[in-house]
């Protein structure tokens, strides 16, 4: 009993860790300004977030996001209402001139009047991996219709798999489980679809991503490169998806992306410039000299998901963090109830029964069978999801 504790003990010592920071500039604290982001998307729903910036000095990396409300008004005076995250525009006139309002704690913002410019259609999303196998790039093949400046925001979702799958799992005395209180300490087979080896998770792709044909002879790009992916990335395990949404820009908005996006490299961190570098098109309504940050166009966006399987992109390698994993050996618990408790309170969980030997389980540290530990995912699969698990 004495050897078997002083194993577990090592293996918490080696698991017990888990897997955007930003840039410190030598310069002193700097004013913080309003930032507002979301683009008024005709024909869907305009997506809205109000945040404030971080001054140089300031390296957290904590959500800056504000509460505030917000429409989208149109030159013929109709508003369209609704959540931040969902402003029905869907059925908003494309040939009419829109500008949004934003109201905060800091005051009432409002941006420029803007005509509705139309994008091109996405002909294809696709990728290609660098000759050392390192890195697979998202490229995307697009035409201008209005415009000849492109813009592209990125939402992926991927699903991921625990390195082992548990088919037990431990529920506690005097636990109720499925309307059912246990009298002692009991492992449980889990029913079908209530495995926690699979997840699904998502990010915005945080990429400035614009694109010019002015000096084209064509409006149109091909296999033009949005954002790159490190061939470790847990994203791009099993099963990788992203949804690209395609605006079309005014010359204005797209000078204004464009140096944001070099500020941006140059000093390490999305709306870290002073603000005079990069005038947006967005005015508080209480005092008009305030620099607010953001520029906000409307265009009728074009919108194409594809996917991904590790299988076909052959690229999915183990981390090198996370080899050791792999290699662990689970362990009988030989049926002891105290060992399952000082397993299960230190952070073990159940893989299922040990082969051979009745009335034993083996146990292994819970992000190695736990997906929402192992990715930070969740277990409700999106609904747009085509795979089974």
């Amino acid at each position: 009993m004495k050897k078997r504790t002083v194993f577990w003990l090592w293996m918490l010592a080696v698991l017990g860790t888990a897997c955007v920071y930003d840039y410190q500039a030598e310069t002193g604290n700097l004013q913080r300004f309003v930032v507002i982001e979301g683009d008024i998307l005709i024909g869907d729903y305009t997506q809205v977030r109000v945040s404030t910036s971080g001054a140089l000095s300031d390296n957290s990396a904590a959500d800056r996001s504000i509460p505030a409300v917000a429409y989208v008004e149109a030159s013929d005076a109709t508003r369209y209402t609704g959540p931040l995250d969902a402003i029905d525009t869907r059925n908003a006139n494309p040939s009419l001139q829109y500008r949004l309002v934003v109201s905060c704690i800091h005051g009432t913002y409002m941006s420029d009047w803007v005509g509705v410019l139309l994008s091109g259609p996405i002909d294809s999303v696709g990728y290609h991996i660098s000759d050392d196998r390192q890195t697979l790039t998202m490229e995307v093949s697009s035409r201008g219709v209005d415009s000849p400046y492109f813009r592209w925001l990125a939402r992926e979702t991927w699903e991921y798999h625990t390195p082992y799958y548990a088919s037990s799992y431990f529920v506690r005395k005097g636990t109720k489980d499925h309307g059912v209180v246990y009298p002692q300490d009991t492992i449980l087979p889990f029913r079908s679809g209530e495995n926690t080896c699979y997840c699904w998770n998502d990010a915005n792709v945080p990429d400035i991503m614009t694109a010019s044909t002015e000096h084209l002879s064509e409006n149109r790009l091909v296999q033009h490169e949005l954002y790159t992916i490190g061939c470790y990335e847990q994203r791009i395990s099993y099963i990788y998806s992203v949804e690209i949404l395609q605006e079309a820009l005014s010359e204005e908005a797209y000078r204004y992306w464009e140096t944001l996006s070099k500020n941006s490299k140059d000093i390490g961190g999305l709306f870290s410039p002073e603000p005079f570098e990069m005038p947006g098109n967005i005015h508080s309504e209480r005092d008009p000299e305030e620099k607010v940050l953001g520029y906000i166009s409307a265009t009728v966006p074009s919108v194409k998901r594809v996917y991904l399987r590790s299988a076909e992109i052959k690229f999915a390698q183990i981390p090198p963090e996370d080899r050791q994993v792999y290699d662990i050996e689970s362990r009988c618990d030989y049926g002891d109830s105290k060992t399952r408790r000082w397993l299960f309170t230190n952070g073990f969980s159940v893989v299922g029964r040990t082969p051979g030997m009745p009335g034993c389980f083996d146990w292994l540290p819970t992000r190695c069978v736990n997906c929402e530990v192992w990715g930070n995912g969740t277990r409700n699969k999106p609904d747009f999801w085509p795979y089974d698990d």
